[in-house]
């Protein structure tokens, strides 16, 4: 992107750190670094990392797509989700979906009352996302943003994502867990799915180079602390990219009963 070394005095090992998220730039280098990078301090400063400001998805050409490339029906996830919150007496719930897609999932949500807001990288899986509201009637609050460095603000009763999260990379999943759980409401859940490393399945033909799989038992352990309603990992089958193939899944639902985060 630029010699850092010349331009801010900096060495190759601080910019990753930048990149990763472990660490941040001293403030005297933000004005040279936001007209290095053509943005302003502002920005810099609200969150999103060096990688977030790149917002391009690998799913931009298939969602530039007429036809909806996950279809429109709802996950068995939040359907899931809906009958355990069911109970719930609040009258209005708030969900974080992050990674919407084309929002599918984002639409139930709304159908059923849920305050929705939609965290979504893709442009066209935005655009998507706003054209399906339309015809449904339902109002959902798109953030256009990368989940990667993304700065939460709200507390929700429900935070949850179908297959997005293996966009984290792996040093930084724990801080990206604990920060869900720590905007999660008491009596609230978090519900993801993420796709699971097996030795006999092949990596599944439009996995993208930015995308890492989880290992069993990774999502009970980000959970210990919390009730786990329900924790599976399967096989199942799949046919993204128009090519049959499998995915090996682990999805949780957990739930919050106050207390400190590990």
């Amino acid at each position: 992107m630029f010699n850092n070394e010349l331009l801010l005095n900096v060495t190759p090992q601080a910019v990753s750190k930048w990149e990763n998220g472990n660490s941040l730039p001293d403030t005297a280098l933000l004005p040279l670094l936001g007209k290095l990078l053509g943005v302003s301090i502002d920005r810099l400063l609200t969150g999103n990392n060096l990688l977030a400001m790149e917002q391009v998805s690998p799913y931009d050409k298939e969602y530039e797509k007429e036809e909806y490339y996950w279809g429109l029906q709802h996950s068995v996830l939040a359907e899931q989700v809906v009958r355990i919150m069911q109970g719930d007496s609040r009258l209005e719930k708030r969900i974080l979906d992050i990674g919407s897609g084309e929002g599918r999932d984002a639409i139930f949500f709304a159908k059923g009352d849920y305050i929705v807001d939609a965290l979504e990288l893709s442009k066209p899986g935005i655009e998507k996302i706003k054209h399906y509201s339309h015809l449904t009637g339902c109002n959902i609050n798109i953030i256009h943003a990368n989940m990667i460095g993304y700065d939460i603000i709200e507390f929700y009763d429900v935070v949850y994502s179908m297959g997005s999260l293996q966009f984290l990379p792996p040093e930084q999943r724990r801080k990206h867990f604990d920060k869900y759980k720590q905007h999660t409401r008491t009596g609230g859940i978090n519900a993801h799915l993420v796709f699971v490393e097996k030795p006999f399945i092949e990596v599944a033909p439009d996995w993208q180079r930015n995308e890492y799989l989880y290992t069993s038992g990774d999502l009970a352990g980000y959970y210990h602390d919390w009730e786990i309603i329900q924790c599976e990992e399967k096989i199942v089958d799949c046919n993204s990219a128009s090519i049959p193939h499998q995915h090996a899944v682990n999805y949780i639902i957990a739930k919050n009963h106050g207390g400190s985060f590990s």
